[in-house]
């Protein structure tokens, strides 16, 4: 499909660009006056009555599409109810075939071009809208018990509002599942290992007997803490990265993940460490990550204008009142190997004061 081009009532507004490392393309179409974002998936493809290749091959493939798309119209009759146009979680509004090709149309966004360190270096009270929006988006997931699988920045669309504000649309559900029943196959789990859980990595690797049965919604909350991380200090927690590639594999054997809370109030330190806890059942739920962002908010040391005291130093918007205070700008690079990564204390944990 081309620039011009209408499918299924879709005019083509520009030419498909490759997205998803190759698994799909992407371009914005216009139907009735509204402008849409499309994306053309590149597999599977259905095999039409002229394609090439045996008829066990056909049928094998059919197999395949038909599970591919009962899979798509059931998270989209799923979803749809609970979301309505405007709304943070960016769902699937049609999705069809056209000749050998799949399709899927959502809401275009009109976003920011925030990257990570520009969050980072937002005041500290705009970071927290942005973790509540998506912290609430995922909830609506959630609730459905559907997990959404592939969380990391790059689905996570930040929007400025028009009072200057930024807040966050959640996208690409292509990937989600139900809670307990991810893809059987491990090359069907699509994602960046950089945010995968450990239980969802013990599954790819089959070293849960290919069941998983543990990849859960909890799964989302340990991806959404490495992404907290990076919202509020620029950089992936600590862990041990002298010996393991990813957060998600350092846990299982031992090392904690731990945030930077050098420059974060100690709750909200102790919150996205609680997220990136090894046991599924241990972190809280996405539902209570929203209502703690809220309680933090309301805590002495913090108030809705963006104002903190760290270390005894009144803070605000992120920025020490005293200049003798000094705070380290976020570290953008790749987290330092440390010997001995620092483990999650019991007090700073115990800081959360859940209702």
């Amino acid at each position: 499909m081309r620039k011009g081009d209408v499918i299924n009532g879709y005019r083509i507004l520009k030419d498909f660009s490759t997205a998803g490392g190759g698994l799909s393309k992407w371009s914005f179409a216009a139907r009735g006056g509204h402008e849409y974002f499309i994306k053309e998936f590149l597999a599977p493809t259905f095999p039409t009555r002229t394609a090439p290749g045996s008829e066990t091959t056909k049928r094998e493939k059919r197999v395949r599409c038909e599970a591919f798309e009962r899979h798509h119209h059931a998270l989209q009759d799923a979803v749809a109810p609970s979301c309505s146009g405007g709304g943070n979680l960016i769902f699937t509004i049609d999705f069809f075939r056209e000749g050998a090709k799949y399709y899927k149309v959502t809401e275009k966004v009109d976003v920011s071009g925030m990257t990570v360190p520009d969050i980072a270096a937002l005041p500290l009270s705009r970071k927290i809208l942005i973790l509540k929006t998506v912290a609430h988006s995922l909830n609506i997931l959630h609730s459905l018990n559907i997990v959404h699988g592939d969380l990391k920045p790059d689905n996570i669309l930040i929007k400025e509002t028009t009072d200057g504000f930024f807040t966050a649309k959640l996208i690409d559900f292509d990937n989600s599942f139900f809670s307990g029943l991810p893809p059987e196959a491990a090359e069907e789990v699509v994602g960046d290992m950089v945010f995968h859980s450990p239980e969802l990595a013990a599954h790819i690797l089959r070293q849960d007997g290919g069941l998983g049965e543990r990849v859960q919604t909890a799964s989302d909350a340990f991806a959404l803490g490495l992404i907290y991380s990076q919202y509020l200090t620029g950089r992936l927690p600590f862990y041990d990265t002298a010996r393991f590639q990813y957060a998600c594999t350092s846990v299982s054997s031992g090392a904690p993940a731990v945030v930077d809370g050098s420059a974060i109030p100690e709750q909200l330190a102790a919150l996205v460490d609680s997220m990136l806890l090894l046991a599924p059942e241990g972190r809280p739920s996405i539902k209570q990550v929203f209502l703690d962002l809220k309680t933090i908010e309301k805590s002495p040391e913090f108030d809705n204008a963006g104002k903190i005291r760290l270390g005894g130093s009144l803070m605000r918007d992120g920025r020490p009142t005293d200049a003798a205070v000094a705070v380290p700008e976020p570290v953008r690079a790749a987290p330092p190997a440390i010997e001995n990564p620092p483990t999650a204390s019991k007090l700073r944990g115990s800081l959360i004061k859940r209702s």
